[in-house]
């Protein structure tokens, strides 16, 4: 054990490595900053960002097993998601959503730790800071990381640790990440699927000649990939006919969700939007990722969902869908490169410097004009105001005991409470459709939607004008008290 430590601190003493950790410092660092500064000026959503607070607030305060009151069912009624039980200790410590954005920007870093190994053994040292670079510069980890918590994106550091694992034989290590990959979402496990497929194809073609077939499958190289990929059918067939099922409304709900149902139409849908996406997924990379099919064809899954949806979400680099696909467009990428080295080595001997010369400056390029980050020219970093002081001292109003109804992007800061609703939709048809229209105070902000008064219904505006009094209003901001009939408090008086 003592020997395995300090040949790991030795590696981490080498002088490549130490700038890998550098930039992944300072890429912690920069979206730690950018995600809490985001979710602090009320651009975080309640879709995924509060729900999943409130899964862990309500597992840890003994109001049911990752249980949403809005959702109306355990998360498992929506998503095979295991992982979240290994969050919830560190949630009981620090228990505010700033917690899980911090947490999964440190996790998205980690992943320039196994590419910086792959590019160095196939590719050397110097293409190994390289890749790391790419990885922490790449626009679509920036969408995943920007847009509020979700528990796939944990799965992209995961996977690649497996793949290297896997890489370097050891299958028990590389199996027991396997599974905790699997545990961030239900489809991983079509990843895991084809990627092991990917090591049994590996294998069978690698010199095994002079061996019988007997011989063959009874390699422990054949036999954990084979024995992997039918526990990932297990698993897969549980979680989407059995568990999900069971806990939710009683079928796999994301069929119809993102209109599967529909899979010619959706094909031809949005083409110029989608053709965008390939490009913002494969061009950082200088489509490298195209040389390597065998690794690219691992991701094949969540292509084909992510382009089939009818969602538009699913394909665009903004959100938490391409998360799966990032290791192996890096992957095939690393191993595209190698073959492309090895074709012009005899010819260039400066090739490897040329083409590291154009692949950086090229991807900080590619991010300063297709980061949905605050890194690209074109936006922002989130700015705090006097608004946002108003809106947290409307907040600071509500007991903590009280039902509560707000907008999706107030939702993120009162959802640590049993009691707190919002809908997809700002302002559905009925605001009234959840916990039986009781809600002891309903909270809006019209800077956030400028419609705050339209409650989408008369029902329900003649419902609010009967039961419903001003608390406290300011800077276009509404807090509806039950049963309230007194003097409203004005928001940001001194």
């Amino acid at each position: 054990m003592t020997y395995n430590i300090n040949r790991l601190l030795q590696k981490f003493k080498q002088r490549p490595v130490l700038i890998v950790l550098i930039l992944m410092i300072i890429y912690t660092i920069y979206f730690s900053y950018f995600t809490i500064l985001k979710h602090q000026t009320f651009n975080s959503h309640a879709y995924d960002l509060g729900i999943y607070t409130q899964y862990l607030w309500t597992t840890l305060n003994g109001h049911g097993i990752l249980y949403a009151p809005g959702v109306g069912a355990s998360s498992f009624g929506l998503h095979f998601q295991p992982i979240l039980f290994f969050i919830l200790p560190l949630y009981a410590i620090f228990p505010q959503a700033e917690t899980l954005l911090v947490l999964q920007t440190l996790v998205l870093a980690l992943g320039a730790l196994p590419i910086y190994w792959l590019a160095k053994d196939e590719l050397g040292a110097k293409f190994g800071v390289v890749f790391a670079g790419l990885y922490l510069l790449y626009p679509a980890l920036h969408g995943v990381n920007q847009h509020d918590f979700h528990p796939v994106a944990l799965a992209i550091p995961i996977l690649l640790f497996c793949f290297y694992m896997f890489k370097k034989k050891h299958y028990k290590r590389g199996i027991i990440l396997a599974v905790l990959a699997m545990m961030c979402k239900e489809n991983v496990a079509l990843i895991v699927l084809f990627m092991s497929l990917y090591w049994l194809w590996i294998e069978m073609r690698r010199g095994t000649s002079s061996l019988d077939w007997r011989n063959r499958l009874r390699r422990r190289e054949i036999i954990y990939p084979t024995c992997l990929s039918l526990f990932v059918v297990i698993c897969f067939v549980l979680a989407v006919y059995v568990i999900i099922p069971h806990f939710g409304s009683g079928e796999y709900p994301f069929f119809t969700l993102y209109g599967y149902n529909n899979i010619f139409g959706n094909l031809f849908m949005d083409v110029n939007t989608k053709l965008l996406y390939l490009f913002c997924l494969f061009g950082p990379l200088l489509f490298t990722s195209l040389l390597n099919p065998p690794a690219l064809l691992i991701g094949i899954p969540i292509f084909a969902q992510n382009l089939l949806s009818g969602i538009t979400a699913t394909y665009g680099i903004g959100f938490q869908y391409a998360s799966p696909l990032i290791p192996w467009l890096f992957i095939a990428s690393i191993y595209g490169i190698k073959w492309l080295l090895a074709t012009q080595s005899k010819s260039n001997k400066d090739i490897r410097t040329k083409f590291i010369c154009i692949l950086l400056p090229y991807a900080v390029v590619m991010a300063l004009v297709l980061s949905p980050s605050p890194i690209a020219l074109s936006r922002n970093m989130p700015r705090l105001t006097s608004h946002h002081t108003n809106l947290q001292q409307a907040i600071s109003l509500i007991p903590e005991d009280a039902s509560v109804y707000t907008l999706n992007n107030l939702f993120p800061h009162i959802c640590q409470r049993l009691h707190a609703y919002t809908d997809r939709p700002k302002w559905g048809l009925n605001i009234f459709n959840y916990h039986g229209g009781n809600y002891d105070y309903l909270l809006t902000d019209s800077a956030s939607d400028p419609r705050v008064l339209n409650w989408g219904s008369d029902e329900s505006q003649e419902r609010l004008e009967r039961e419903y009094g001003i608390y406290a209003q300011g800077d276009g901001i509404y807090l509806f008290k039950k049963g309230y009939d007194g003097e409203p408090f004005t928001l940001g008086e001194k």
